[in-house]
This record gives structure tokens, sequence and C-alpha cells, in this order.
């Protein structure tokens, strides 16, 4: 599925200068297949102006213009990322017209569509004598808005317990000490179907 990249705050400000007046340029260029961008190009052209005049203000380091710069550079920011919506719309997942709109190709999000990977990576650690806890690892997939963590005592045909987390890193607690218990992890991405780990195994202290 192919858009158009919001990912300015990876770019340096005269790199970002530069990304605007290129898709100024060839908006303008392609105004039958662009008719009414919104925001307007005039508006994103002062934006740009006001923006290149702050940097050279805020060159000599003052706090004062450095503030302007960035607060001109938000405004910047802002415009284009409304404008990749505008042309978003109108390529309707067509990478040539995004190409054409001066915007380059954000990575493709359809290799997180399908199944989410097996977990791969995971690692069961007692924590502190007495805490009855366990740290559960497993190796980070950048398609993952979820991780899904599952438990359940060792030798007993029982339900999983699950608990979700943001984080490839969570703890479990409340664990019966000198037990041992089996752990495994899930990804959940656009696909909520779970694709589990391998079952590890640690004792609970």
């Amino acid at each position: 599925m192919k858009k158009p990249t919001k990912l300015f705050r990876s770019m340096n400000n005269e790199e970002l200068m530069q990304y605007a007046e290129q898709i100024i340029t060839k908006m303008r260029a392609s105004e039958a297949v662009f008719p009414e961008p919104v925001p307007g190009l005039g508006s994103i052209e002062t934006a740009l102006i006001a923006f290149r005049l702050s940097a050279t203000e805020a060159a000599h380091r003052d706090s004062r213009a450095i503030r302007i710069r960035r607060e001109k550079r938000n405004e910047l920011e802002y415009l284009l990322s409304e404008l990749a919506k505008y042309v978003d719309t109108i390529a309707n997942k067509d990478a040539v017209i995004i190409q054409t709109a001066g915007f380059t190709l954000s990575k493709d999000a359809e290799s997180f569509t399908g199944v989410v990977p097996k977990a791969k990576g995971v690692v069961a650690e007692p924590q502190q004598v007495g805490s009855r806890r366990i740290k559960i690892k497993v190796a980070r997939w950048k398609g993952a808005r979820m991780y899904r963590y599952q438990f359940r005592k060792k030798g007993i045909e029982t339900e999983w317990s699950e608990l979700l987390s943001s984080k490839s890193t969570f703890v479990i607690e409340g664990l019966e000490r000198f037990q041992e218990y089996e752990f495994r992890a899930s990804y959940l991405g656009i696909n909520p179907e779970p694709n589990y780990s391998d079952i590890v195994a640690s004792y609970v202290v």
C-alpha cells in the first residue's frame, strides 16, 4: 500500500526546504493531475519562505530566533502533512502519481498486513529472590502494535493466562514461588491473529 511519506522530522532543515521546493515545483508542473491542492501551494510556499528566513536569523544561535525557527518549521511540516493527505486521495495508492507530486514513498505497509511472523528470541528471566516475578523478553518486530504474553504452570494442562503490552519486555508478577512456569509470546499486528513463539520455561524464586 503506497503512501506519500510524512516523516519530515528525520530531515534536517536544509533537506526539508529542498523537499518542500521539490513538491511545490512538481505539483505546479502537474496541475492537470492536481488541479486544486489542499492546502494551496501558495500557502506552502509562504511557509517555506518564512522558515528559510527564520533559519537564517537563527544561524547566530539567538534563543528567540531558534524558537521562531522551530515554530516556522512546525508550520511547514503541518502544511506538507495535510498536502500529503490530498495527494494520497488523488493517487489512490498509485506510486507513480505520488512521485509525480514530488513526495517520496513511505515504506510499504503491505508487509505488515498478512499473518504476523512467529515471535522469536523469547527469554524468561527470574527476578530478585522472593519477588515472584519473571521478566519476559521477545525480539522486537516493526509491525507489532501489541505483544501478547501467555503463561501457565508447567506440567498442568490448564488454559493459558495472558497479558498484553505495547513493549517487547514485560514483567509478570504474582507467580508462585518454587514453581516452574511455561511462557510464550506473540506479536499482534494489523492482522490480530497470533503466531506464538516456542515455549520457554523458568522457575519462580
